[in-house]
């Protein structure tokens, strides 16, 4: 069993994200000059940003943060797992995506250490939830074989044990 199952990662990462969403309001600099996104930013050779505190984006920022967040929270409350299932992997695809052309591309805007430190974490996140949602499909489904086994067929349905 893991340490850590899906749902409780789920909720790691909406408190990430509202996290994000708070310091995004109240000092945007902190985040930018965090330890770990200029070392980070640093070991990449990315351009590393600055800006001022009063800017309007930062409010915008803050809101999809935000909002990215609330849109997690209802389909996990309502234990959705189905929706995980199908959204993560998506998730997944897009960042890795977006990690490789902010390292690799050179669009200042996009090309730069703070879009490649959140696309990274939500890479990490995103790649142990995916994981763990597979696990835990797994041993649900070893366990509906296993409730119904003398109403199964052994020809037609089988578990592959994996230790």
């Amino acid at each position: 069993m893991q340490f850590l199952t899906s749902s409780t990662l789920l909720y790691i990462r909406i408190l990430f994200l509202l996290v994000l969403s708070f310091y995004c309001l109240k000092d945007p600099n902190m985040l930018l000059n965090s330890n770990f996104s200029l070392i980070l930013g640093q070991a990449m050779r990315l351009p590393i940003v600055q800006m001022k505190s009063k800017n309007p984006l930062v409010g915008i920022l803050s809101i999809a943060f935000a909002s990215n967040a609330l849109a997690d929270l209802s389909p996990l409350l309502s234990k959705n797992i189905a929706y995980f299932e199908t959204l993560v992997p998506i998730r997944l695809f897009i960042f890795f995506g977006l990690t490789s052309y902010a390292y690799l591309g050179n669009v200042d805007y996009v090309c730069n250490n703070i879009v490649f430190v959140y696309s990274f974490f939500e890479v990490w996140f995103n790649f142990l939830i995916y994981n763990n949602l597979r696990d835990e499909k797994y041993y649900r489904l070893k366990k509906l074989v296993a409730d119904n086994e003398g109403r199964l067929e052994d020809d037609r349905v089988r578990v592959a044990e994996v230790d």
